[in-house]
């Protein structure tokens, strides 16, 4: 159909004439209302782009203290329980000051007790100690469990 053609019946259904793809031989028109299809585009983009930032990996942190006391314990284990039920990680972090230093294993009955407090995770990275500080990385036990699976069939595949 020739483009006067397609122009004039636009204009008798009352409707616009808009051009999906203009590098293909002949060219792609529709007859649609332009501010509805633009508008639905404008949409599916949001949607895509919101669906894109949920599926997002955040790493939040975590930071304790030997001598924490309980009541903070707890609240801090609730808010590592809150980010993973968004499905973050959470990088736990254990500082040493001075004396504290001779005190290291202290530092894994704390890591212990995260587990035990907050019973959906598992540990994706092990605590371990790098200088003064004592580091592992929390994730959901669904995942984890994702996560080994993976690596045995890796490892039977070679």
């Amino acid at each position: 159909m020739s483009k006067d053609a397609a122009l004039q019946l636009a204009e008798n259904q009352n409707t616009d004439l808009v051009l999906i793809n203009a590098t293909a031989k002949p060219a792609i028109a529709k007859l649609l209302n332009a501010n509805k299809y633009f508008y639905e585009q404008k949409r599916k983009e949001k949607e895509a782009a919101k669906k894109q930032r949920e599926s997002q990996i955040i790493v939040k942190e975590m930071q304790f203290r030997l001598g924490i006391d309980q009541h903070d314990f707890e609240t801090k284990c609730n808010n590592i329980k809150r980010f993973l039920e968004k499905n973050n990680k959470v990088k736990c972090v254990i500082r040493y000051k001075g004396r504290e230093n001779a005190n290291k294993q202290v530092g894994f009955d704390i890591m212990n007790r995260i587990i035990e407090f907050v019973e959906t995770c598992d540990w994706e990275t092990k605590p371990s100690i790098n200088g003064n500080r004592m580091i592992g990385v929390l994730m959901r036990k669904e995942w984890v469990d994702i996560i080994k699976t993976k690596k045995l069939k890796k490892a039977d595949c070679m």
